[in-house]
């Protein structure tokens, strides 16, 4: 079976601008955490700009979409970025079926975040319930930004 990308795939932005200043909070901010109910996978991509600090990516899980967020995998949910880090990337990979039974929000948690070091974080939300999905039109796929090419 062939699946495309753009119809399988639900894309979620940890912060409002890309490569933003990260600091000590939660990506997104509570009150805006991602429901992966609908999903099997979620990878997450972490994209380093520029790096001065020992920042600390923790992916975390909450019970509602401002909750309290709760570890997930304190070893393999977790990453300490280094100052030498520039411009790499950092993943994480979650089976959604791995977290708590009432939970089914996440965040990325930023600790010792220095507010010099910059990232990106982008969620990708996959094996799909129900397709297609709806993409976030309003600041990521605006309408018209998603092409095919098929047969």
């Amino acid at each position: 079976m062939r699946q495309e990308f753009n119809l399988a795939t639900k894309i979620a932005v940890g912060q409002t601008s890309p490569e933003d200043v990260i600091t000590d909070t939660a990506y997104p901010a509570s009150g805006s955490y991602i429901d992966v109910s609908g999903f099997e996978w979620v990878n997450v991509v972490i994209h380093f700009g520029a790096m001065t600090g020992t920042p600390k990516y923790v992916l975390k899980q909450a019970d509602s979409v401002s909750g309290t967020l709760d570890d997930i995998d304190t070893v393999n949910g977790v990453h300490t970025a280094a100052a030498s880090d520039n411009d790499e990337i950092v993943l994480f990979h979650l089976e959604t079926a791995k977290l708590s039974a009432d939970h089914h929000f996440i965040a990325i948690d930023v600790e010792t975040g220095s507010g010099t070091d910059y990232a990106d974080i982008l969620f990708y939300l996959g094996g799909a319930r129900h397709e297609p999905v709806t993409q976030n039109t309003t600041d990521l796929v605006v309408s018209g930004n998603s092409h095919r090419i098929s047969g």
